[in-house]
């Protein structure tokens, strides 16, 4: 049973909303006014509170707001209600001070639905309170027996604590009384299989012993079980070790029965002893999870420039291949951003594995095979300790290899294995491995042809292209052109503040052939931008090559033109110049050729030149907008920016 909080200051409706809760189990206590209701909350916990948003003296949003600022009640649903129509800002004013729901009178038919649903996430946020605080006791004591324990070198159940207190476990579970899991965190997923929340344990671990183990801590924690976990499809067992931290409720409540379960993968763990031993560069722990949302946002579906059906295609290949573990091949040219779509299928994964690049194009035959698979203390006399490969390494991740059409066939023929088994075996032992990895590669060449000149294997070909995305080179996606030029210029301008690419630049740039793909591209920006002072990259800054292929942009209505005046007056379609803002009805230059011209005309005396033509352009559009520059800048189609920029360089004021 729930108890609510009912805070309504008109006695008829407070009847009908404590009898409505009621008849629905909840046991009910109400309050007329707001200077009742916070004292009641603060003295008689309560599990949902309703407040009417009319309430005489303190209104309900303002009691929301200090009951908000109560400690105890921080997890406490709140929902303010109205006995009429609530305007949008009433309601922005409502969620502002903290309330979990606003209702209208319309919405009243779904009180019900509202209630069970924010009660159903206050019993969540209280058994993860609960299990935070015992999962904090836990770790303080493993800690603890940590630092007595410091010089015993065995291999008993301290040892086995000491290195959960190393680092987080590798899952953890939230167990009812029942044995059903209630919650499992992203590791769980990943050791036991997406569906596991709501599952019996007896289920996940048949015959094992391992849901009996976890009900039986009633008060103390228990610790050291030792479980493997059928992985299916023919991939052999994970051996996992849990530890169970029983839920002890607060004096006078109800127990819950709860228990929080730790699992820690034997084999990562093993791994990661490995790696401890070798000599390496690591990242701080606190780091890591602030480095992994800075990649998920760097190589995210946004960072995929274009809006071209090509670029369509490829996200949508992306999200259907970071789903799975499957190997995933990326064909396309050189420079087309093969690397850049594999960091986007690994780190658009729900994994937490480490992505791991490596050139098939740059190593021996013998560094490929130590690099990839591995090796054992003594395999070569460089061997001085046992060393994974990357594809142990990356367990739960992504290794990358980069030409794949490159790799000595023999290695390809273990690749093949490794994806086909799940295993690998180190050089120098013969002892397999299980390895939970996902191949990405990529090839600038068609492997069905390598495949047809006995240079590739035909097995491993078939199951990298079980998954295959082609990435088509820029000059097949014209339309991305500028999207990806603008986007490069910012990046590499971002000290100096926006910089703008003119018109003849862009067409300019669109009109290549772009043999280096985007890499060609990105590079040529970049270099533009070093050249480009004054925030605008036009095409005097582009390569020679791309200035002798510049591409000539039709005249616009506002490219200044020579106007026919008789001498001494102007003709009736002429227009003022315009200077300041003001009309000058006498700003006229005579030519040599008599006519008087306007300011924004160009005379016969003056030299061409794309700067004069730009500043008379300006001019004209300032005296067409009579002189309000936004408009100005709508009619040249340039930001407004741009505009003040160019006025301020040719100063015009």
């Amino acid at each position: 049973m729930s108890r609510i909080l009912l805070i309504d200051g008109e006695a008829s409706s407070r009847l009908v909303l404590n009898n409505r809760l009621r008849d629905l189990g909840h046991e009910v206590s109400t309050a007329d006014s707001g200077a009742k209701g916070v004292p009641d909350a603060r003295e008689h916990p309560c599990d949902l509170i309703l407040i009417d948003i009319a309430l005489a003296g303190l209104n309900g949003v303002e009691v929301c707001r200090r009951l908000r600022q109560i400690p105890q009640l921080t997890g406490t649903p709140i929902i303010l209600f109205g006995k009429g129509p609530v305007g949008r800002e009433e309601a922005h004013q409502g969620y502002d001070a903290g309330a979990d729901h606003v209702l209208a009178k319309a919405e009243f038919a779904n009180l019900e639905d509202v209630v069970r649903a924010l009660l159903r996430t206050r019993a969540q946020f209280a058994e993860l309170t609960l299990a935070n605080r015992a999962l904090d006791q836990h770790l303080r004591k493993l800690k603890e027996n940590s630092r007595s324990n410091d010089g015993d070198a065995s291999h008993d159940q301290a040892a086995g604590t000491r290195d959960a207190a190393a680092g987080r476990p590798d899952g953890v579970l939230l167990v009812d009384a029942e044995g059903v899991v209630t919650l499992a965190d992203r590791g769980a997923r990943e050791l036991l299989g997406s569906g596991v929340q709501g599952k019996n344990l007896g289920r996940l671990a048949p015959a094992s012993g391992l849901e009996a183990f976890v009900r039986d801590a009633r008060s103390e924690p228990r610790d050291g079980f030792r479980v493997d976990i059928a992985l299916g499809m023919g991939h052999g067992m994970r051996a996992l070790t849990a530890s169970v931290l029983p839920l002890i409720s607060n004096p006078g409540t109800k127990d819950p029965g709860l228990r929080v379960v730790l699992l820690l993968d034997a084999a990562r763990r093993r791994m990661s002893v490995e790696l401890s031993k070798v000599n390496e560069y690591t990242i701080p722990r606190r780091e890591v999870g602030v480095l992994l949302d800075a990649a998920r946002m760097a190589f995210g579906a946004a960072s995929l420039i274009g809006t071209s059906p090509g670029m369509a295609y490829v996200r949508a290949c992306i999200h259907e291949s970071s789903e799975s573990l499957d190997p995933v091949l990326i064909v396309g040219e050189a420079g087309s951003g093969k690397t850049h779509v594999a960091r986007a299928v690994h780190f658009m994964s729900p994994t937490s594995g480490g992505f791991l690049p490596l050139s098939c194009a740059g190593l021996s035959a013998e560094n490929l095979d130590a690099e990839l698979f591995g090796y054992v203390k003594g395999a070569n006399p460089e061997a001085t300790a046992d060393r994974p490969g990357a594809l142990q390494q990356a367990r739960g991740g992504s290794v990358l290899l980069e030409a794949i059409e490159l790799l000595p066939r023999a290695l390809q023929e273990k690749v093949e294995q490794a994806l086909v088994t799940g295993k690998v075996t180190r050089a120098g032992s013969q002892r397999a491995e299980r390895v939970e990895v996902r191949v990405i590669a990529t090839t600038t060449v068609d492997l069905a042809s390598e495949v047809a000149a006995g240079r590739f294997s035909p097995e491993l070909a078939r199951l990298l292209r079980a998954r295959e995305i082609r990435i088509p080179p820029i000059r097949e996606r014209k339309d991305d052109i500028p999207l990806l030029a603008i986007h490069f210029a910012r990046r590499s301008n971002s000290a100096r503040g926006d910089i703008e690419i003119s018109d003849v630049a862009l067409t300019t740039l669109g009109a290549h052939t772009w043999a280096g793909s985007v890499r060609e591209l990105e590079t040529t920006i970049e270099r533009a931008c070093a050249e480009a002072q004054e925030g605008i990259l036009d095409v005097a800054h582009l390569p020679l090559s791309l200035r002798d292929q510049a591409v000539v942009l039709p005249q616009r209505d506002l490219i200044p033109r020579p106007r026919v005046s008789n001498l001494g007056a102007a003709s009736a379609g002429s227009i003022p110049a315009f200077e300041n803002g003001q009309s000058q009805s006498g700003a006229h230059t005579p030519g040599s050729d008599g006519r008087l011209y306007e300011e924004w005309e160009i005379s016969p005396e003056e030299h061409v030149s794309l700067d004069l033509y730009e500043k008379k352009a300006l001019l004209r559009a300032l005296k067409e907008t009579g002189g309000d520059r936004l408009a100005a800048a709508r009619l040249l189609k340039v930001g407004k920016s741009t505009l003040y920029r160019k006025l301020k360089r040719y100063d015009i004021q």
